[in-house]
């Protein structure tokens, strides 16, 4: 008899021939086939070879001996084509010349590989036709996951189940490429039997052809298979066949699909990785357009959020001020986006006091109009009970403050106008300074007395005065009007719109805020909109 041990030992190829005498296997150093692995005992397994025989025998190894899978206890004889495993280090029994050659026994008398009777070869004939019925039937199948809308959950159990009609592996693994992810993800696995899914170790090797390259691939002789350094991994955890395609949805690969089984009889075939591929693109298809949906659905969610937002702010905001003898007064707000966090209000109080204010929610959204809502609600209520603008800033720093975290904040500024004498009591809590354009067309500006409402608990507010004479002006603006920007990043600026105030502080209220509307957008160009504008001015008219 003439049979040769043939394995991968840390990636090379080791031939071993079997001829008469006793072959120790080990770490030994009088052994005949030395394994320097840890996984290796000393003296692990020995082979007789005598009267045209091999018995294989494990000698009381510590991780065992197996013979196609089953583990050797007594001394068992070895054929052409087994798989011996001694530990984790794997050999195939091969004639002189390798596997499938045909060769004599002393007496001449053929013996094949494999023997097939003519019933045998039709019936392989009848199975290769059923595959392909199968196969064929699991790609119509597959269609089923276009056509339904699925939440990206509920994909994973109806494409195992495709797989597993497909393939029949004892393992089944969709492994998605996710953000902040160097490797794939498992995010779904099926296994039959005693088998682990805890014990996938994929090569990398493989991976990377199948993710980079859009590849896939096949082994169903991982011991023998030259084209990866990592099979040994595979072999070491009893896999005879395994494969691997990329999730590709005609645009970017997003994961593998990857299947093996463990039993020596096992062969996944040429056209059932072919078939696989398909099935991968039509599943990585399904998988992206679920996702797509399920976006659409949540953005729709939030996009009918928002509107409810928006109408409700629409509800809350004043769309005319009060009237005030003596006085013009006018307010508009455009938002940037659907909810913005700029408020205005104008209130007439019981004592004659005219009040107003216009502030700035850091931050957009359904958070910014919350706080928005919550402001109006605590300022109303407050100058309906008459409280002093610097009482009313401190008290509405703390409910701010005790409700928000430290990065949402408030800009404010709040101003009591005397009407009969022009007199105006404001506090500004670190707001855009607000713009006072005498009628001779000097300009002033009202400088912060305080620090923006809900950074600090205890911080301190001051008062401040100015009186306004007949054609003064005083501008309330947000700073989506100075930070505008055009194409290049440039500002529109303080500076500029200073200029247009001084130019149109004589013009009708509705023409000015029109004026400087065209201007903003004339500015802007192409750019899109960065922010909320909001604009509130007051001018007295009269003595």
């Amino acid at each position: 008899m003439d049979l040769t041990l043939v394995g991968l030992v840390d990636n090379k190829e080791v031939r071993h021939s079997l001829i008469d005498g006793a072959h120790l296997i080990g770490r030994a150093d009088d052994a005949a086939l030395k394994l320097n692995q840890p996984s290796v005992s000393r003296r692990h397994a020995e082979i007789v070879v005598a009267g045209g025989k091999a018995l294989v025998n494990d000698l009381g190894s510590h991780n065992g001996t197996t013979l196609n899978g089953t583990k050797v206890s007594e001394p068992v004889e070895l054929k052409f084509g087994d798989v011996l495993e001694v530990a984790n280090v794997s050999f195939r029994l091969e004639g002189p010349a390798g596997m499938g050659m045909t060769i004599f026994n002393e007496s001449q008398t053929l013996v094949p590989s494999a023997e097939l009777t003519w019933e045998e070869i039709r019936a392989q004939r009848q199975e290769k036709r059923d595959l392909q019925s199968r196969l064929f039937g699991v790609l119509a199948e597959a269609g089923d996951l276009l056509t339904i809308p699925r939440a990206p959950e509920e994909m994973f159990e109806p494409i195992l189940d495709l797989v597993e009609t497909a393939l029949e592996p004892e393992r089944i693994f969709v492994l998605l490429l996710e953000k902040g992810n160097d490797e794939p993800v498992t995010r779904a696995s099926r296994v039959k039997g005693n088998r682990s899914a805890d014990s996938l170790a994929l090569s990398r090797t493989m991976m990377k052809q199948v993710l980079e390259q859009k590849k896939s691939f096949l082994t169903s002789d991982p011991l023998n298979d030259p084209g990866f350094g990592g099979m040994m991994s595979m072999v070491s955890q009893g896999i005879r066949s395994a494969i691997a395609v990329p999730l590709f949805d005609n645009e970017d690969v997003i994961g593998l699909l990857y299947a093996d089984d463990s039993h020596a009889g096992k062969r996944f075939t040429r056209d059932q990785l072919s078939a696989f591929t398909l099935l991968a693109n039509v599943i990585a298809v399904a998988i992206t357009h679920s996702r797509y949906h399920a976006l659409e659905k949540e953005k729709r969610r939030q996009d009918a959020e928002l509107q409810a937002a928006s109408d409700i702010l629409d509800g809350i905001l004043p769309t005319h001020l009060p009237a005030c003898e003596g006085y013009d007064m006018i307010a508009r707000l455009e938002p940037c986006f659907e909810v913005g966090g700029d408020l205005y209000d104008a209130a007439l109080m019981e004592d004659g006091r005219y009040a107003f204010l216009i502030g700035d929610v850091v931050g957009k959204g359904l958070g910014a109009a919350l706080l928005v809502s919550h402001i109006l609600s605590w300022t109303r209520f407050m100058v309906d009970q008459m409280w002093d603008p610097q009482a009313l800033i401190t008290k509405l720093n703390q409910q701010i403050f005790s409700c928000t975290d430290t990065v949402r904040f408030t800009t404010f500024f709040l101003g009591y106008l005397e009407p009969a004498t022009g007199k105006v009591v404001y506090v500004n809590a670190g707001h855009n300074p607000p713009f006072v354009v005498r009628a001779d067309g000097t300009v002033e500006t009202l400088a912060a007395t305080g620090m923006p409402v809900g950074i600090i608990e205890d911080s301190p507010y001051k008062t401040g005065e100015l009186t306004l004479a007949p054609g003064d002006l005083v501008t309330l603006y947000s700073d989506g009007i100075p930070e505008t920007q055009d194409v290049e990043d440039e500002e529109y600026g303080e500076d500029q719109f200073e200029k247009l105030l001084v130019q149109e502080h004589k013009s009708d209220l509705a023409g000015l805020f029109e004026k400087l509307q065209g201007e903003l957008q004339e500015f802007r160009g192409d750019a899109p909109v960065g922010d909320d504008v909001t604009l509130l001015i007051l001018r007295r008219t009269a003595s």
